[in-house]
């Protein structure tokens, strides 16, 4: 399956423009292991069904960047 990130830039998400894409599965990776860094588990979730939407992302992005690193040169970091 193919990841890739895009990059919009505008004044509302509406009318944003694509900027940039990339399938760099180095960027992918990096890009996904800072968002898991930055969206660690919310400490006394009080929404059992929210807190079960979030963690179902957090693992999507695991995958994510595991994925991307196994196609990564041997040798070669995120």
């Amino acid at each position: 399956m193919a990841s890739f990130l895009a990059l919009y830039r505008g004044p509302s998400i509406a009318s944003a423009e694509l900027v940039a894409v990339s399938a760099d599965p180095e960027l992918i990776a990096r890009f996904a292991g800072d968002l898991l860094e930055r969206n660690g588990r919310a400490p006394g979730a009080e929404d059992p069904p929210r807190e079960a939407l979030a963690d179902g992302r957090r693992r999507a992005l695991q995958l994510l960047r595991d994925e991307a690193v196994e196609t990564l040169p041997t040798g070669a970091e995120p």
